[in-house]
């Protein structure tokens, strides 16, 4: 699985959200990356159709995704990736 955060700088839930987000990924080893929707040269925010941030994306194996909107507690964080 890989997962994708998508925030801003100027976001305050953003702000809240990346620690637990950074704590959740490493502790559980997961493969991630963190793009910021201001400065995304990947186009991946446009692919993944980003309208509210925070939004964490789970990629899976098979390369279907889902998607949450805002701040997930880290729990739900580790449930989704589990």
């Amino acid at each position: 699985m890989k997962v994708i955060k998508f925030y801003a700088d100027w976001c305050g839930p953003c702000k809240t959200y990346a620690p637990v987000f950074d704590k959740v990924v490493t502790e559980l080893n997961v493969e991630h990356e963190n793009i910021n929707v201001d400065k995304d040269t990947t186009g991946l925010a446009a692919k993944y159709k980003v309208r509210s941030i925070p939004l964490t994306v789970f990629i899976n194996e098979d390369g279907t995704s889902t998607k949450e909107v805002g701040m997930l507690s880290e729990e739900k964080l580790k449930q989704l990736i589990k």
